[in-house]
């Protein structure tokens, strides 16, 4: 999601009369399109900006993004927080910017969260979810069929995807992009496991314009764990979903997120986890160590484990999980 609106953002301040400098070093603006689900990308952030205040001399500052929209932070020109591309550009440009262009392979379909996952902020930064009408993403889709790459669908939870005014679910909006003479291959992230319906896995069987790489988050292979995560399926539920994408999709390519020392995981939990990896076989899987953030449920939950502990968990299972996409090669 932060690398299309970047790449929009990009688009619409070179449409608008601005140009993009050779290097950070030499730049009059600088701008920061910044995320915060993960506490230690939100403190990397924090240091460019203030790194970026000692240039010389000083450009002029922008922060936009999730981390912006809840953290007020000194120092900078103009700060905006999510869905706020048009008026930086406005701010920026001293006009009402030039929206006529499309985004060379992605397209934004719904906007926001209502998940409410214990561990993520995104529900808190980016808003209740809603979905785009149906006419403007088949327009947009129009204006970039033929670029001879994957078309992504973009969302915070894609799958939840319901056009406002005709009710059209997620499947009947793929089922009637996959129509669209073009060439063009089609994948959406990201996923959610409770709303990943067999009627979508029914959809991507029967049209051979859906890439057969699915990214569907398991983030933890415990249920007591992602009863605690608020996630809302059980890995029983996940595997037989697996399970029938394997069978209806031959050949499909699988991969999927973990979260390793979530507050309360035992090593029991976390043999868990290891086990379920060892038992689905992903091709490949984003590994990360639990990171607490300020304002969401988890980070008030008792059982916080140690940084070390969370490293060494994460360690082990990239190994586990190395092995297991080699044998896929």
């Amino acid at each position: 999601m932060n690398v299309h609106e970047s790449a929009r953002l990009r688009h619409m301040l070179c449409t608008n009369g601005l140009e993009i400098a050779k290097s950070p070093d030499t730049a009059n603006i600088l701008i920061f399109q910044t995320c915060s689900i993960r506490d230690t990308a939100a403190q990397k952030i924090i240091t460019h900006i203030h790194q970026a205040k000692k240039q010389k001399p000083k450009p002029q500052i922008c922060v936009i993004g999730c981390l912006s929209a809840h953290t007020k932070i000194d120092g900078v020109d103009i700060q905006l927080g999510t869905n706020q591309l048009e008026l930086l550009v406005e701010k920026l440009c001293q006009k009402k910017p030039d929206m006529r262009f499309g985004i060379e392979n992605s397209i934004i379909i719904t906007h926001g969260c209502e998940n409410f996952c214990t561990y993520c902020i995104v529900p808190y930064v980016r808003g209740k979810e809603y979905s785009r009408d149906i006419d403007d993403i088949v327009n947009e889709f129009e204006q970039i069929k033929n670029c001879g790459k994957v078309i992504y669908l973009l969302g915070k939870n894609v799958n939840s995807y319901r056009c406002p005014r005709t009710k059209t679910n997620f499947v009947g909006l793929l089922d009637q992009l996959c129509k669209i003479d073009g060439d063009f291959i089609l994948n959406f992230m990201s996923s959610h496991p409770k709303d990943f319906t067999y009627d979508l896995i029914d959809c991507i069987a029967r049209n051979s314009k859906i890439e057969r790489n699915i990214h569907l988050p398991l983030q933890s292979g415990c249920n007591k764990i992602l009863a605690a995560m608020n996630r809302g399926y059980t890995i029983e539920q996940y595997t037989e979903k697996i399970n029938c994408l394997r069978e209806r999709i031959p050949g499909v390519h699988i991969t999927t997120d973990i979260i390793c020392g979530f507050p309360g995981e035992s090593e029991q939990d976390f043999d868990k986890t290891i086990n379920v990896i060892k038992a689905i076989r992903f091709n490949a899987a984003f590994i990360f160590a639990y990171s607490a953030r300020e304002g969401t449920t988890a980070a008030k939950l008792d059982g916080q484990l140690d940084m070390t502990t969370k490293r060494q968990r994460a360690t082990k299972l990239i190994q586990v999980q190395r092995k297991i996409s080699a044998s896929h090669c």
